[in-house]
């Protein structure tokens, strides 16, 4: 999870560097300098987060109890300042979504006041919010675009290649690099693979700036759609076998009712 972290860190602050490039997406574009200004109060908002509003949590959270009227107090807190972190990050001409997910980013551990946080919030977002994105995503689609043998060519080519690149990377450096057993990197990989909310917003965020056309839109929604349902089997596949006298459970790779964790 960490490193999907790292991953979604990166992917957004080149998301937040294209954005800077083509002035925020605004439209005539801003003056010559819009890019530096973008970039520049992108940098301040992050080093704001970690560095004077990361502290302010981390006495609330120490403050709080786990069960009393300020811990739920401080929960409403933290969704707030969420909101409010999306908000800025808009402003200034980034995503709404890299603000909301620094500030989770920047959220103190101690005392659980983060996954208490998750708790609360968790049940709201999964079951509302983001399947209302994806169908705004779906409504967005059209898959009468992907006609012919030479569109669906392409559709099987961005997934082998979406699938074998992430695979194909993460089992490598899990192998070699840190010496992880070859099911575990490859259920890693699998993992890796998935992809999900981060790939639909630059998809959208393309589609709105009119670098991606319709047809290459919807191929890369299914590529998207695709890589995420395969992943469950997958993963099902590679832990088919339950573990048994003979057989030494993994540490930390135990599957529970089939679930994958995309990243």
């Amino acid at each position: 999870m960490a490193a999907a972290a790292v991953n979604d860190v990166f992917a957004w602050t080149l998301l937040a560097l294209a954005l800077a490039v083509s002035g925020g997406g605004r439209e005539p574009k801003g003056p010559p300098l819009a890019p530096v200004y973008i970039l520049s109060s992108g940098a301040v908002f992050v080093a704001f987060t970690f560095f004077a509003l990361r502290p302010l949590m981390a006495r609330l959270a120490r403050r709080a109890g786990p069960c009393s009227s300020d811990g739920n107090l401080a929960c409403s807190c933290a969704v707030a300042c969420a909101l409010l972190a999306g908000a800025v990050t808009d402003a200034i001409g980034v995503h709404p979504v890299f603000g909301a997910f620094m500030f989770g980013l920047a959220m103190p551990r101690e005392d659980g006041f983060a996954e208490r946080i998750g708790e609360k919030v968790t049940p709201l977002v999964s079951g509302l919010m983001l399947p209302l994105y994806f169908a705004t995503s779906g409504l967005h689609t059209n898959v009468d675009n992907v006609q012919g043998v030479a569109a669906w060519g392409m559709v099987v080519l961005v997934v082998a290649v979406a699938v074998v690149g992430k695979f194909t990377g993460t089992f490598a450096v899990a192998v070699d690099g840190t010496g992880m057993g070859r099911r575990e990197a490859a259920a890693l990989g699998v993992a890796m693979s998935a992809k999900g909310l981060v790939e639909l917003i630059v998809l959208n965020i393309g589609k709105e700036k009119k670098v991606l056309d319709d047809t290459t839109f919807a191929i890369f929604v299914i590529m998207a759609l695709t890589t995420t349902v395969i992943a469950t089997p997958l993963m099902t596949a590679l832990y088919r076998h339950q573990s048994t006298a003979t057989t030494p459970e993994i540490d930390g790779m135990e599957l529970k009712g089939g679930d994958a964790c995309p990243a």
